[in-house]
């Protein structure tokens, strides 16, 4: 049994905080039924088996990355090997929630040393200090809604310094944007990419700088803007939150 050992997400973003102060890498990688799907490939199944467990894993629309694809199999394993916190799921109500997870990890011998619940994604959007430690660093936006976030990062959060956002819609794209990535001055990524997020996230903290898998956390920030409230429900910034961080404080 796998459990988790960062119960919240303060706890979360205290230690990505800690390693932002510190210029050390991080990256934040997040297991769903899609990446599970990926990662069990031809290891506790066969690709077939998975397909005719559900066949929309067969299309780039489920994940961001279709199978099969022992290419992209490989790199998730890295990246979630690797990474700094892992989240994953703990229903088991579905075979292809925690269970496939449990035997994915037991399978590749993955015991993460930090891991966290895979949705934690939209608690940790929802804290006004994420923005408030971000607003002045170098942030990259990865993912397909993040010519709207940007603008809504700048406008609402008041975000002086990012760095670009750059698409990315599925698996074909993604040596694309790690070659664009690595002729961009960022410190932060802000990831919204599926199953790729965790190759993209992984790359940034190789490159020395903070990776996270942000998910459909990034569409939440983007719903809540339309009804004009920041991510935490309020139509007003909490004063005791936003005083000035400078990037690496």
């Amino acid at each position: 049994m796998y459990t988790f050992n960062i119960d919240s997400a303060g706890e979360l973003l205290d230690i990505i905080h800690a390693h932002y102060r510190a210029k050390q890498p991080f990256s934040l990688v997040r297991i769903g039924d899609g990446e599970n799907f990926i990662l069990a490939q031809e290891s506790i199944h066969t690709t077939r088996e998975l397909i005719d467990m559900y066949n929309v894993v067969a299309d780039n629309r489920y994940s961001g990355i279709a199978i099969p694809n022992l290419e992209a199999r490989d790199r998730l394993l890295d990246a979630v090997r690797r990474a700094t916190v892992v989240g994953f799921l703990h229903q088991t109500d579905c075979y292809c929630w925690y269970p496939m997870t449990e035997k994915i990890f037991d399978h590749y011998g993955i015991n993460p040393a930090r891991a966290c619940y895979a949705f934690i994604n939209f608690q940790l959007v929802a804290i006004p200090l994420f923005y408030d430690i971000f607003r002045h660093a170098r942030v990259l936006l990865v993912g397909k809604p993040m010519a709207r976030l940007a603008a809504v990062l700048k406008n609402r959060y008041g975000f002086t310094n990012l760095a670009g956002f750059l698409n990315l819609r599925h698996y074909w794209d993604t040596d694309i944007v790690l070659q664009q990535m690595s002729k961009i001055d960022y410190q932060v990524v802000f990831i919204a990419a599926g199953a790729n997020a965790k190759i993209i996230a992984e790359a940034a903290m190789n490159s020395g700088k903070i990776g996270l898998d942000l998910g459909h956390a990034i569409n939440n920030i983007l719903i809540h803007d339309g009804e004009n409230q920041f991510a935490w429900g309020s139509m007003a910034p909490p004063r005791k939150y936003y005083r000035q961080v400078n990037p690496g404080q």
